[in-house]
């Protein structure tokens, strides 16, 4: 008779499988009984609010199930708001409807409701519902890490909410001041946070939201190396959670306070702070904060000369951010286990961790510069370990100049007149309050003079008042005779517009003929290899993208540029390029595509420079340029932040760009544009393009297209002919751009051997 039995440990998962198995049918079966009574109100009740109410709570439920269920739903809503007088609430639904579909990464449809919420705000002059729509709209920017763009609507939503509630401002400035810290502006950042600083003072709000500010105005003197004062906000930000008794903000300024202590050597103070921040984000199930306390832990491991433990630490952070997505992250976490491995004497390791550190950074807007000044540092000194000292000393000159671009002598004297200045205003408010008690006093004996005084003058004021309105009853007639001859005016005024409207349009249709007649006929690419194909989409009617081919003897030269801006603008700066490539190649007769950029580069820095302004001119242009020679079958590549990709059978070859654009204000001293030479083959596909395609936003989420899908499309296309791929890659990228906008020039050429 055999016998069956389990052991504690077997019993428990048993049990654990079958109760959650229970629970997700339950949680099912609650969600259906749910919307049946939540679908019950909405045909039974007379109440729109009500209705309305329901209808979202079905939304919500649904977003978890069924997403286009839920998008019918939402629409549904829509339409029952043209019903409710109840402005504010709608304005209520339009938000809620709009975070919902941010918290379920809907950020397309999310805008749309903002969008629409403004629009009616606008419509009836609310003022306290534009700055929050403006502002949900920044929001929304600024978690898609679009920094740059947010803080134009921050600046629309300060501008209304000026005049409003001081709570709303408040928050916008601080969340304006996050903006543009992320873009390495700190002098305006510290602007913004002092402004909100003022106001959490002057109303006494001690909440979450004053220890975050607290952590920005640190944030900054740490990026400005002043790490006593970062250390005291941090301080002063961890004893506001512990009066508060908040453990989410206690936690992160445990955090914040460990760093600092970290920085300025204190490594036994910086472990205790680590630890406990850890513990705490442990109970939160924080996952992203607890990735970047396992990066911290290792860099204290790291000082004390604990490398294994550093590295094991890092690794074990590095897992966490794959599993959460944070490629900032990432890229800072990569870039110390470089370092680690540096230290450990391994720099070939090292140099394999920079560049994945490098590639995660610039994925993201945010920090670049910081980020690739940091990155490029610890190359420099991996490739010194390795011997190739030339690599080593162009890297630390790119260091140096991105460094010079971070920090400056004029935002640290900002940031100590900021401080002082407020520092003073607390001061000046101590006293006048002071003086205040005083007036008190001195008023309740004024009191009765000064009622007996109103009396008196209130029945002057009867009689001034009657006098007023019979002048004024005199001048509203002559007033009205003056406002209709002013709209005769301004009709007038608004058809002159119309017209020099139209005659700048037509302009700008001229000057695209004659763009078009200087660029090269696409046609007679096809005289030059087996097919080719240009895909060539202005954003606004001409373009600052060109293209250029042309034989000089035995070579063949291709070139793509991406000039400064669109539209008119970089409309000039293509005329100037196309030119320039004519006067170098054809009549200097430079075929070797790195120094045609070398050249390049000088002619365009010296002709936006001529006038010697006191601001050097930033405007300039990236580059892909080619020379083919088929008798050798060879290619000479040479790029300026431009790749160039080739597809030969199944797997694409990517020679990569230097990093640096042509023209602009960056150091000449620190441009040397080099070039690569490679065989090429019967039947290799050349791809050359502008960053246009791939910038641009749209699909489902209303996100970038993205480079990395750039490329797998033209692996996918390897089976069809050039001017298939042509029309597949313009059609792509028109159903993935929708009904948003197009931001940028575009231009891809392709070309085969």
């Amino acid at each position: 008779m055999s016998s069956i039995f389990f052991t504690n440990k077997s019993f428990t998962k048993i049990f654990f499988g079958v109760f959650l198995l229970a629970f997700g049918f339950y949680t099912v079966a609650d969600n259906g009984r749910k919307l049946d009574s939540l679908y019950t109100i909405v045909k039974t009740s007379n109440n729109d609010t009500v209705k309305i109410n329901a209808q979202i709570k079905i939304a919500t439920i649904l977003l978890k199930e069924d997403t286009v269920k839920a998008l019918h739903e939402i629409k549904k809503i829509t339409y029952a708001l043209n019903a409710v007088t109840n402005k504010p609430y709608v304005f209520k639904v339009y938000e809620k409807l709009g975070r919902l579909c941010n918290y379920n990464e809907m950020y397309q449809k999310a805008r749309y409701y903002y969008d629409a919420g403004l629009s009616k705000a606008k419509t009836e002059k609310n003022i306290e519902w534009q700055a929050k729509f403006y502002a949900r709209i920044a929001d929304l920017l600024q978690s898609e890490d679009l920094s740059k763009q947010c803080i134009a609507y921050f600046d629309s939503a300060l501008a209304v909410a000026k005049t409003g509630d001081e709570k709303l401002l408040a928050d916008i400035l601080m969340k304006k001041g996050r903006g543009h810290y992320d873009i390495g502006d700190y002098k305006v950042a510290m602007d913004n946070y002092i402004q909100a600083q003022r106001l959490f003072e002057k109303n006494k709000w001690q909440n979450v939201e004053y220890g975050h500010l607290l952590h920005f105005i640190g944030s900054v003197f740490k990026q400005q190396n002043f790490y006593d004062k970062a250390l005291n906000y941090y301080e002063q930000e961890l004893k506001l959670s512990r009066d508060i008794k908040d453990k989410a903000l206690e936690a992160e300024a445990l955090y914040l306070c460990a760093s600092m202590y970290g920085t300025k050597g204190d490594l036994d103070k910086e472990l205790i702070y680590l630890k406990n921040a850890i513990e705490l984000f442990k109970e939160q199930n924080n996952l992203r904060m607890l990735g970047l306390m396992y990066s911290n832990l290792s860099a204290n491991h790291s000082d004390r000369k604990k490398y294994k433990e550093a590295i094991a630490s890092c690794e074990h952070a590095l897992e966490i951010f794959k599993e959460t997505g944070e490629d900032e992250s990432s890229a800072a976490t990569l870039r110390n286990l470089g370092d680690l491995y540096s230290k450990t004497g391994n720099p070939k390791k090292a140099l394999e961790y920079f560049k994945k550190a490098m590639d995660a950074a610039m994925k993201i807007e945010t920090k670049q510069l910081l980020n690739k000044s940091e990155i490029t540092q610890s190359m420099a000194f991996a490739y010194s370990d390795l011997g190739d000292y030339k690599s080593a000393f162009n890297l630390l000159l790119e260091h140096r100049s991105l460094s010079d671009s971070l920090s400056n002598v004029s935002n640290v004297e900002y940031l100590h007149t900021l401080e002082k200045q407020y520092d003073t205003e607390k001061k000046e408010k101590e006293i006048a309050l002071q003086k205040v008690e005083i007036d008190k006093t001195n008023a309740v004996v004024k009191q009765q003079a000064t009622q007996r005084n109103a009396m008196i003058i209130g029945c002057i004021l009867v009689l001034i008042i009657a006098g007023i309105s019979i002048v004024a009853f005199i001048n509203k007639r002559k007033t009205s005779r003056l406002l209709s001859k002013q709209v005769g005016e301004i009709n007038y005024q608004n058809t002159i517009i119309k017209e020099k409207n139209k005659d700048i349009t037509d302009s700008i249709q001229y000057a695209k003929r004659l763009q078009e007649a200087v660029f090269p006929e696409t046609d007679v690419l096809n005289t030059f290899f087996a097919e080719s194909f240009v895909l060539f989409r202005p954003k606004d009617i001409v373009s600052g993208d060109f293209y250029w081919f042309e034989e000089v003897g035995d070579k063949t030269i291709l070139v793509v540029g991406d000039c400064t801006g669109h539209g008119v603008p970089g409309a000039f700066m293509s005329i100037l390029g196309h030119n320039l490539l004519n006067q170098i190649i054809l009549e200097e007769g430079v075929t070797t595509p790195g120094k045609i950029l070398n050249v390049l580069d000088k002619r365009v820095t010296s002709a936006l420079n001529k006038r010697e302004s006191k601001e050097a001119n930033n405007d300039g242009m990236d580059m892909v340029i080619c020379v083919i020679d088929k008798t050798k079958n060879k290619l000479a590549y040479a790029g300026a932040n431009r790749p160039l990709v080739i597809r030969r059978n199944n797997e694409l070859i990517e020679l990569k760009p230097n990093k640096h654009a042509i023209g602009g204000i960056q150091d000449s001293t620190c441009k040397l544009f080099m070039q690569e030479e490679i065989d090429i083959k019967q039947a290799d596909v050349l791809y050359m393009f502008s960053d246009g395609y791939y910038d641009q936003f749209g699909g489902p989420k209303g996100k970038k297209f993205k480079y990395k899908q750039l490329t797998g499309h033209i692996l996918s296309m390897a089976t069809h002919s050039l001017e298939e791929q042509k029309k597949i890659l313009a059609d792509t990228i028109v159903t993935w751009q929708g009904n948003l906008e197009q931001v940028d020039d575009i231009c891809v050429v392709g070309v085969k051997i």
